[in-house]
């Protein structure tokens, strides 16, 4: 279905923040918060009501009733349908995503295995919270659109190839460790053609451990650093790349 892209007032946000707090607050902080229909149902309302949302100005609509595979999948279209301007789609703006969370929120919760209910996580998954560069990137909705902005498809298949509802242990591990690595077209190519696998698109067994030898961890923070510092590797092909790789990583270009 679509609708106008809209953004939470402040009343909006609180209201939506206080939903998903109630519920956490039901259980541990290790644990997830079981939620059904009746939960969705609150939260649909709150993205419905005139009195807590606006819309975007000038902004494309958007189909809420879309459903995607994967979080690639997922930030590609917000990526097509989000307005270009910057200063809307900012982590900051938490009106938007917390109304892009609430408009998405049962595919961005894993199913049970036991019953219809949801798990539903931490609120910085959902809404954003005051900027912290440890919880930022955790957003499910924001970071899989800024990835495709930002760095582009080959760097947001490297990141976002997996389930809607799940974190990515490479992004905890590789967004956050160097810059230059994700800035690197060439160092990126190769990363997702060794580390992902072809048929399922997930990141291989082992590929992002920190002794792991050739792993994606040891390519970011370790190797690439040290290949930066003799050789510009912004203008080198992905085969020259390769021809760079000690040893170590042989195992993982076959």
């Amino acid at each position: 279905m679509e609708r106008a892209l809209c953004e939470f007032n402040s009343d909006g946000v609180t209201a939506f923040q206080e939903l998903i707090d109630a519920e956490r607050a039901k259980v541990k902080s290790s644990q997830p918060a079981k939620v059904s229909e009746d939960f969705f149902s609150k939260v649909r309302k709150l993205a419905g009501a005139s009195a807590l949302i606006h819309e975007v100005p000038s902004a494309n609509q958007i189909d809420t009733s879309m459903v995607f595979d994967t979080r690639y999948d997922f930030g590609a279209y917000l990526n097509q349908s989000l307005p270009d301007d910057l200063s809307t789609v900012q982590y900051s703006n938490v009106g938007l995503w917390a109304w892009i969370s609430a408009a998405y929120l049962p595919q961005l919760l894993k199913h049970s295995s036991r019953g219809n209910s949801h798990d539903l996580w931490s609120t910085y998954r959902y809404v954003p919270l005051a900027y912290s560069k440890f919880r930022y990137y955790r957003h499910l909705a924001f970071i899989s659109f800024w990835l495709h902005r930002q760095l582009g498809e080959t760097a947001a298949r490297l990141f976002l190839s997996r389930p809607m509802y799940e974190h990515s242990d490479a992004i905890e591990q590789l967004y956050t460790s160097d810059k230059d690595f994700l800035t690197t077209p060439a160092l990126l190519e190769v990363s997702v053609e060794m580390y992902l696998d072809a048929e399922s698109g997930v990141m291989k067994k082992k590929a992002l451990g920190k002794e792991t030898p050739g792993s994606a961890r040891r390519l970011a923070t370790k190797v690439a650093k040290q290949l930066q510092m003799n050789f510009d590797m912004h203008s080198m092909t992905k085969e020259q790349v390769y021809s760079l790789l000690p040893a170590e990583f042989d195992d993982w270009k076959k």
